[in-house]
């Protein structure tokens, strides 16, 4: 499992490094989608990420919205 936290923190902070670079915004989330499953990475303050793992046919949009809730709680923490 720590080897999971790492790769994702490396995925969100590349994310990071590209935009910085683009000149645009911090990235929110990074979505990585195979044929069966979508990772979605979401900041969750500045010591804490949120990995999930949903279906490919699930509602992305209603999981976003629910992890970004759950990222704003963990923030308070």
């Amino acid at each position: 499992m720590e080897t999971l936290s790492i790769m994702c923190a490396t995925l969100l902070g590349a994310a990071s490094t590209a935009n910085s670079e683009l000149r645009v915004g911090t990235p929110v989330n990074v979505v990585v989608e195979s044929e069966d499953a979508r990772m979605i990475i979401i900041g969750a303050g500045r010591k804490a990420l949120i990995v999930s793992v949903i279906p490919i046919a699930a509602d992305t949009s209603v999981a976003m919205k629910k992890i970004g809730e759950l990222a704003e709680t963990i923030k308070l923490i």
